[in-house]
Parts: structure tokens; sequence; C-alpha cells
């Protein structure tokens, strides 16, 4: 039994290690993309929230690509 829950407590490590990387690569993309509507001076009302919202994805990342 206990080498059981070894085996399942791995697997689910390595599964939400590769949900944070999937998710960080997300967060990139969308910080690119605040970052080009911030650039294009009247579209920065729109950018300023996809960064932020692209900072908490970084962290949410973070957080689960941390080891248990």
């Amino acid at each position: 039994m206990g080498a059981l829950r070894g085996l399942l407590n791995a697997l689910l490590g390595i599964v939400t290690a590769l949900l944070g990387v999937v998710l960080g690569i997300v967060a990139a993309l969308l910080w690119l993309v605040g970052g080009v509507l911030c650039v294009t001076v009247i579209l920065i009302p729109l950018g300023l929230p996809v960064i932020r919202l692209a900072s908490r994805l970084f962290t949410l990342a973070g957080r689960l690509m941390r080891l248990p």
C-alpha cells in the first residue's frame, strides 16, 4: 500500500509540474500580448490588466512547479 501511495504521489508531482510549465508558457505569451498592447498608446487600458493577469499566472505556475 505504501509503494502504491508513493507511486501515486510521484505521478501527481510530475503532472502538476507539467501543468505548471504549460501555464508558464501561456503566461509568457499573455505577458507578451499585454506588452504589445501597452506599446500602442491607445490600448494601454487593455494592456495593463492583461499584464497583471499574466503576473498572477506566473505566480501560480511557480507554485505548481515546486516540489511538495
